[in-house]
């Protein structure tokens, strides 16, 4: 799985499986257990957890009512949409799995000697199987459990509802409800129907002094700052050796919620690496975009943030040197070999910061802030470990050959923040 994801070129991944995935056939060559129990039962999970979440339908109980089958429908609506995404989606299996991308022997992805040409058949993991079986099959699976619990659960419980037989029962024979109960930090045997008193309790809220404080607070920062970053730098006295470098940058946020920042930040540091390499050179250039959240008060605030982005270099290798050999006919003089220079430019490098800034106000306008965290900066290599092109049959391979390294930065800055 980190493979896949961090070691990967996820959007051209991701665009080269979807490509090729085969939806004139109804197997993905997965095997009965998976396809046809495994997928419908996360498919009954999904409705589950769509149900618990309706107050209109989590106690209703099957029967004629069009209450009753207009929740079910829409519990077999969000299973679409989630099996959905399972398999095409941003997260799915054609994303952080590849499927699409590359065939293999079925139940054998590693090199197998049991593949006869002709005879064994191979497959991409894709068809139309699991975007059927998941929503329609788990929406029946649904109803059986429904079924169940009230038929035959409900008379071996009757009034003992502290007995624990039937609590097992209830667990053991709605196994999808059971694990959808689990989700939301329920016992398995728990029913919505046998706790409408404990649903809807309203609660008094009393607004805070700070709260209200907050509310009325200065929504948008700027973070002007020193900045340094310990980084694999190449110098004249050490290749891709780790130093701290130094700069300054400037940060903007503005609040989106009482509990949610939008937050980005953009950093320069002149010449870190002051000889090139393939992964830097030259002055380095930051920017990441992304959100914070944690605790604030009108004098102190503590928030952790993710910001995705990218690090740029003006003076990196672009390609390496190569030198030819050539070879004189006439007499056997051997020319000397024709060196060509590397080219050198601007490389950009995705990068995602992870921070944590502590800010004390002054006033309310003016903080003192002073953050640490990580930068993540990954870097292409040159190492392969799958056949670069298409390969040949039964492992063809339509993703990309190139491995990703990924480096983990520590950061410091320090600065004043204005509130306006």
């Amino acid at each position: 799985m980190r493979y896949l994801t961090a070691d990967k070129p996820y959007w051209h991944d991701y665009i080269a499986s979807l490509k090729q995935w085969n939806m004139r056939r109804w197997s993905d060559g997965d095997d009965f257990l998976v396809d046809d129990i495994g997928h419908p039962m996360q498919g009954a999970v999904a409705s589950f957890i769509e149900i618990q979440n309706d107050p209109r339908g989590r106690n209703l109980r099957i029967g004629a009512s069009p209450e009753y089958w207009k929740s079910r429908f829409r519990g077999f609506l969000w299973a679409t949409v989630y099996s959905t995404q399972q398999k095409i989606g941003l997260l799915g299996e054609a994303a952080l799995g590849s499927d699409g991308g590359e065939t293999y022997v079925q139940n054998c992805k590693t090199p197998c000697d049991r593949y006869i040409p002709g005879v064994t058949k191979y497959t991409n993991n894709t068809g139309w199987t699991d975007f059927i079986m998941t929503p329609v099959v788990g929406s029946l699976w649904d109803l059986m459990e429904d079924t169940i619990d009230l038929e035959i659960l409900d008379r071996i419980q009757g009034d003992r509802m502290d007995a624990v037989f039937p609590k097992i029962l209830r667990s053991g024979l709605n196994p999808c409800r059971s694990w959808a109960n689990l989700m939301r930090l329920k016992k398995p045997w728990y029913r919505d129907f046998q706790h409408i008193d404990q649903q809807g309790v309203s609660r008094v809220h009393f607004v805070s002094e700070n709260e209200e404080l907050m509310r009325s607070a200065p929504r948008y920062e700027i973070f002007p700052h020193l900045s340094s970053l310990s980084l694999p730098v190449n110098t004249a006295a050490c290749g891709t050796c780790r130093r701290l470098t130094t700069g300054a940058g400037v940060g903007f946020s503005f609040r989106i919620l009482r509990w949610l920042d939008f937050d980005s930040d953009i950093v320069h540091q002149g010449n870190v690496s002051p000889l090139p390499s393939d992964r830097a050179g030259g002055d380095m250039f930051s920017a990441t975009f992304g959100f914070r959240t944690g605790i604030q008060t009108p004098r102190y605030a503590l928030k952790v943030a993710l910001r995705p982005g990218f690090v740029t270099y003006d003076r990196a290798y672009l390609t390496s040197p190569t030198g030819i050999h050539l070879y004189g006919e006439a007499g056997g003089v051997i020319i000397p070999p024709v060196s060509t220079p590397p080219q050198i430019g601007r490389i950009t490098h995705f990068a995602t910061a992870l921070s944590i800034n502590a800010d004390y106000g002054l006033t309310r306008h003016f903080s003192v802030r002073a953050a640490f965290g990580n930068t993540a900066i990954r870097y292409k290599t040159d190492y392969y470990d799958r056949p670069p092109g298409r390969g040949s049959p039964p492992y063809i391979y339509f993703i990309s050959p190139d491995v990703y390294a990924t480096n983990e930065n520590w950061s410091y800055q320090f600065g004043p923040v204005i509130r306006f």
